[in-house]
């Protein structure tokens, strides 16, 4: 009886020192390393000398409250598309080069042009659908033209008139500002004089795309005729 007794006792004691006395905490785990920094690369910088040609605007002088002026209004489609090729030399903005479908008369509904059904005026705002197609119109009709500027003939020529492909600001910058004017007068019916300010903003564009391209002019001219063609002297009147 004793030995039966013995080994009653010996089980429960046996169980609570399995759920109480054994249990071991379990070893902490050491945290990961912080994670190094991206490597950001650090360019050399490049100097840019560019000459100062004083200060003036880009954009046009509004006119004062009280001179009687009525307000600018903007181009509609046709006399866009007209007055683009026109100052390219027949360039039109097509999809994919010569042949294919002016994307003035095809986006024509787009950029308000009244259908007669749905509406009968067409819409003359300078809307942000209307600066994005135009930028996309102009850097088309640039391209194709500095190419075709580069192999024509100098009479032939409507961009470089006063300056060759190869001129640049420290060959004869001279040539550079007198093809400046030329092109103002041409897209912006602006006869400048020699010296004039309003040439300033130009020269500071094709002097900075100059450097920008690392001294590519027809890169340059490219930028002078993106900007003529987008600037609100271009496609208002």
């Amino acid at each position: 009886m004793k030995l039966h007794y013995t080994h009653r006792l010996v089980l429960p004691v046996a169980v609570l020192l399995m759920l109480f006395g054994c249990t071991s905490e379990p070893e902490p785990v050491a945290p990961l390393p912080p994670e190094p920094p991206p490597l950001v690369p650090d360019p050399d910088p490049v100097s840019v000398d560019l000459n100062a040609h004083g200060q003036a605007q880009l954009l046009p002088v509004p006119p004062g409250p009280d001179e009687g002026l009525r307000g600018r209004r903007r181009m509609d489609v046709d006399q866009l598309d007209a007055s683009i090729q026109r100052v390219t030399g027949g360039i039109a903005w097509t999809e994919s080069g010569a042949g294919s479908s002016n994307l003035f008369e095809a986006l024509s509904a787009t950029l308000g042009k009244p259908n007669y059904i749905d509406s009968t005026q067409e819409d003359l705002t300078v809307s942000l659908l209307f600066e994005k197609f135009l930028g996309d119109a102009a850097r088309s009709v640039c391209s194709e033209l500095i190419v075709r500027e580069q192999t024509a003939a100098t009479q032939d020529r409507v961009l470089l008139v006063h300056a060759d492909p190869e001129t640049t600001l420290s060959t004869d910058s001279a040539a550079i500002a007198a093809n400046l004017r030329y092109l103002v007068l041409r897209y912006h019916g602006q006869d400048l004089p020699e010296g004039d300010p309003r040439v300033t903003p130009w020269a500071w564009l094709f002097e900075s795309s100059f450097h920008v391209s690392g001294g590519d002019t027809m890169a340059s001219w490219q930028a002078v005729c993106v900007a003529l063609i987008t600037h609100p002297d271009f496609y208002s009147y």
